[in-house]
């Protein structure tokens, strides 16, 4: 019976040594989930305020007659392929008229512009279309000496392997081709691309590019109920917001390689007397905002305040009709407030979107 106790003994302590060994080499105490790694928030990296922070303007086709501003690199938006390829003639002419444009000796990119998801699953699925879209692209940043080449690939659909297997692919061959021709490879992503499930793997998505833009804005849309374009906060309010974002993609992409596209925009939109929309929002820019509200508003009941809780400007008023209206917006004081947040958690790469709009 003691040689048992003793065998038994022995077998627990070198069970016991064995497990702490274990754990020094691993790094993980056993007792905690196994998932628990992969929830824990990313550090958080403190841009000195006082350090240069890049800035990007996307120049919309539609906006070229003036180019304000000084920012780092114009982005020209940009060149949209057909279920055939691009028209690379047609698309020559404008870019001619973007490159005239842009203050000199600035850095510019090309904008592979993919809205349309009936042409997009057509390139997709198709891996002849797929390469010589890439080609032309990159052709066509080559010959007109921009410095790169971003994708703006706006998907919606389930996220089925299939379709983001396709993006993957996609996006690894305009990195392929942009590389050989020593040309940058930026992507952009939606802002609700973790909220909203969007068919984008990240992560892999980041592997393939040199920066991950983030489109910030338009969390409310046109078709939904009023509310801030993105919130800086509010997230138990809104159902998401820009700080948990940023946590979301810093889990799957190193903040140097990271950035933030604000919309300098807004939706204007007629609401009953509970404040839910009653049709479609009406898309004002920045600029029509200050112009039509700011600078004097003429319509009845005109409250104009900033939330506190997104930063953004929310204004209520009723027309001519009696019919009543709440207007959210993007300005440069709720960006300001954004930036700081996003400069706190390592973030320093900014672009807006769009020339003209403020």
């Amino acid at each position: 019976m003691k040689r048992l106790f003793l065998v038994i003994l022995i077998f627990l302590v070198t069970i016991f040594i064995a497990f702490r060994v274990i754990r020094a080499k691993v790094g993980r105490d056993f007792a905690q989930p196994v998932y628990q790694a992969a929830l824990t928030p990313t550090p958080t990296v403190v841009i000195d305020p006082l350090q240069h922070t890049d800035t990007s303007l996307f120049v919309p086709n539609w906006t070229l007659d003036t180019i304000t501003g000084d920012y780092d690199q114009y982005i020209y938006f940009g060149v949209a392929p057909t279920k055939t390829g691009i028209d690379t003639a047609g698309a020559a002419k404008e870019i001619n008229v973007f490159l005239n444009a842009v203050p000199p000796e600035k850095k510019t990119l090309l904008t592979l512009e993919m809205e349309n998801t009936d042409i997009n699953g057509t390139i997709l699925q198709n891996k002849s279309l797929t390469q010589k879209v890439a080609s032309q692209t990159v052709a066509l940043a080559k010959e007109n000496g921009f410095s790169g080449i971003v994708l703006d690939l706006e998907m919606g659909g389930i996220p089925f392997d299939s379709l983001i297997n396709e993006i993957n692919s996609f996006t690894k061959e305009l990195d392929t081709q942009a590389k050989a021709q020593h040309l940058q490879f930026d992507v952009t992503l939606y802002g609700d691309t973790f909220y909203r499930l969007r068919p984008f793997d990240v992560k892999t998505i980041s592997k393939s590019s040199d920066m991950v833009m983030i489109m910030a804005y338009d969390f409310h849309k046109a078709r939904s109920n009023p509310g801030p374009n993105f919130p800086l906060n509010g997230k138990n309010t809104y159902g998401y917001d820009m700080g948990q974002m940023a946590d979301d993609f810093l889990q799957a992409v190193p903040n140097q390689k990271l950035g933030v596209i604000f919309g300098m925009f807004g939706y204007d939109w007629s609401v009953d007397d509970q404040g839910n929309a009653v049709g479609q929002g009406v898309a004002l820019t920045e600029s029509q905002i200050q112009s039509k509200f700011l600078h004097g508003c003429q319509f009845k009941d005109c409250q104009i305040l900033r939330d506190p809780l997104s930063s953004e400007m929310e204004i209520h008023y009723t027309d001519d009709a009696n019919q009543k209206h709440i207007v959210w917006f993007e300005d440069m004081q709720s960006v300001s407030m954004k930036e700081q947040m996003l400069r706190k958690k390592g973030i320093g790469n900014f672009s807006f979107w769009a020339n003209s709009y403020f």
